[in-house]
């Protein structure tokens, strides 16, 4: 299932419906904090998949306060060995493709174990 690109090749509804488990997580080395400055945390996050074909979704993250809430947020795209094909069997598009892997991420329930496993 993975093509000669290194890309496994899923439709949205297949993604969705993948199993995926927390493979690492970690925390950006590059803190720097100075008394009376603003601290900056962020870091990492790695889920496979737990069937075949095997994939790959990554991401970074950082903390933020919103509204007086501390919360994890993505930053940026992931990271996936992923290209989500439409329903001609047509690859999305590196943009297209790496965008909705992001509205995946976001709906994951990653956060709870980022927390967990760095705490």
């Amino acid at each position: 299932m993975i093509q000669e690109d290194g890309f496994v090749r899923l439709s949205l509804d297949e993604m969705l419906s993948m199993r995926l488990q927390h493979l690492l997580c970690g925390i950006d080395g590059d803190v720097t904090t100075r008394c009376g400055t603003v601290t900056s945390i962020s870091g990492y996050t790695e889920w496979v998949g737990i069937t075949d074909p095997q994939v790959s979704l990554g991401w970074d993250w950082r903390l933020e306060t919103i509204n007086g809430v501390v919360r994890y947020v993505r930053v940026g795209l992931p990271r996936s060995n992923v290209m989500l094909i439409d329903e001609r069997h047509l690859d999305y598009g590196w943009q297209r493709n790496f965008q909705t892997l992001a509205t995946v991420v976001d709906a994951l329930q990653w956060r709870d174990k980022v927390t967990h496993l760095i705490s």
